[in-house]
């Protein structure tokens, strides 16, 4: 009657370790469209066996463990390829506004800039024409409207990362708490023997967001816990412990702050990955170059323009002034184009006040054709003002063009990681079926065993 006792257990076992199975191919059928999720398994094994009569009899099977499926180097890739898409997904918006601020169509500041000069040569067939001198006044308000507008939208550019920045912060420090927590409590779970594979999920997607937004590198503690840092070596997570990210405006500009403990950290461009380092590479880089390009481009027009003016006799007959005004800056080791384009102001509305030529003759004409031929005259590093501001948009626009084909090329990288990702740890319906009909198989034939089992049983307890 002893071996059929332990026939007993040896077929429950078969009916827990079928039973054990099921739950686990039922959870991956369950989760087959869960984000980040790891096909499980159920890890069966021989139970230990019994020595009796000089024999060894088996006694069924367990479920030893139920194994996560994944692969290290797979998801540090992951983590990796998303702070790139990360970075030049955030850069491609504002990039994209600056190469429409800086548009070469007919409304551009280059069809400004030829209508300006346009005007003096109107004015030159006429040079005591009221009509042609309004003319003049107005081209070089539109023109000076223009600079103005574009250190505006500039600006405005400079804003929008400003808010986007703001807006991701408290999101990124609840994902770090996040993941802190996690460490702990997959720790306790895994020490007291329990299953913390859901949990692994989580976090691994959540290492995922983090460097998405800031970059981020892991590696694991003594206690198995992840730690991440960003690419400079700054902690913001820490076994169970989190940084947490702030930010000011300084000067217009985001300051990114990360505080550790009793530690602040100012970071900038460099300093971080993903989409802060490209939102932060345009609004530290990008637009400080291209609004200094502009200032320039103001000025070189301003101070052009102003020197020959004031060589000439106004409609009044006096010494002709100057036609714009610039701010000078505020820092004296600055460049002497600082802040140009924003300050660029006609010094007058009086026709009369515009200087035609170099005497009080009225068809003196000299200074309308000296100031026309500005427009073909080089300027900044050889080139003319038409052709520079040509230079400024075209480099807007292969900065956009260059960011959105490394965007292209990281999100296909990221596509085809996932895809590897999920060759190893995705699931397969098709092939949880199988497992599924296994598995009822097994738990069937258990079933069936038990039943010979009771009946042998029954059998013996009549005699």
């Amino acid at each position: 009657m002893g071996n059929l006792i332990s026939s007993l257990y040896t077929g429950a076992s078969g009916l827990f370790s079928s039973q054990t199975a099921l739950q686990v191919a039922g959870n991956n059928i369950a989760n087959v469209n869960t984000t980040g999720y790891s096909r499980q398994t159920a890890n069966i094994s021989s139970a230990t066996p019994l020595q009796q009569g000089g024999l060894l009899y088996g006694t069924g099977s367990t479920v030893d463990t139920i194994d996560r499926a994944g692969d290290a180097f797979i998801t540090k890739q992951l983590v990796a390829q998303s702070a790139d898409y990360g970075e030049y997904e955030a850069a491609s918006t504002p990039l994209a506004d600056i190469e429409q601020i800086l548009d070469i169509g007919d409304s551009s500041l280059s069809g400004d800039i030829d209508s300006f000069f346009d005007s003096w040569e109107e004015l030159s067939t006429n040079p005591a024409g009221t009509t042609e001198r309004q003319q003049v006044v107005q081209e070089a308000e539109d023109l000076a409207a223009h600079f103005t507008r574009i250190d505006q939208q500039l600006t405005e550019v400079v804003d929008s990362i400003n808010a986007t920045i703001e807006a991701a912060l408290p999101s990124l420090n609840d994902q770090l708490q996040q993941i802190a927590d996690l460490n702990a409590t997959i720790m306790q779970t895994e020490i007291a023997g329990g299953d913390a594979n859901t949990l692994h999920d989580q976090r691994d997607l959540l290492l995922q967001q983090v460097s998405e937004t800031c970059g981020a590198t892991t590696y694991n503690d003594d206690k198995g816990m992840v730690c991440v840092q960003l690419a400079n070596g700054l902690p913001l997570v820490t076994g169970n412990v989190a940084s947490t990210f702030s930010s000011e405006q300084v000067d217009g500009s985001a300051q990114i702050t990360l505080t550790s403990g009793q530690s602040h950290f100012s970071l900038a461009y460099g300093d971080l990955g993903g989409k802060f380092n490209g939102l932060l590479s345009v609004m530290d880089v990008t637009v400080p170059e291209i609004i200094d390009d502009i200032d320039r481009l103001a000025y070189e027009i301003s101070t052009a323009v102003n020197s020959l003016h004031t060589t000439g006799i106004d409609g009044n007959g006096d010494a002709g002034g100057g036609l714009f005004t610039l701010a000078a800056p505020t820092d004296p080791s600055a460049d002497a184009w600082q802040g140009a384009a924003a300050s660029i102001a006609v010094a007058f509305d009086d026709p009369a006040l515009i200087a035609a030529g170099a005497t009080t003759a009225t068809g003196d004409n000299t200074l309308t054709l000296s100031i026309a031929a500005l427009r073909e005259a080089a300027g900044i590093n050889g080139a003319t003002y038409g052709e520079e501001y040509a230079r400024i948009a075209a480099k807007a626009g292969q900065m956009a063009s260059s960011n959105e084909q490394k965007l292209t090329t990281s999100a296909e990288l990221l596509d085809e990681t996932n895809t590897k990702r999920d060759a190893i740890a995705g699931v397969s319906t098709d092939e949880e079926m199988l497992l599924l009909i296994q598995y009822q198989a097994g738990y069937e034939a258990a079933s069936n065993y038990l039943s010979v089992v009771k009946e042998m049983l029954d059998t013996l307890l009549q005699m």
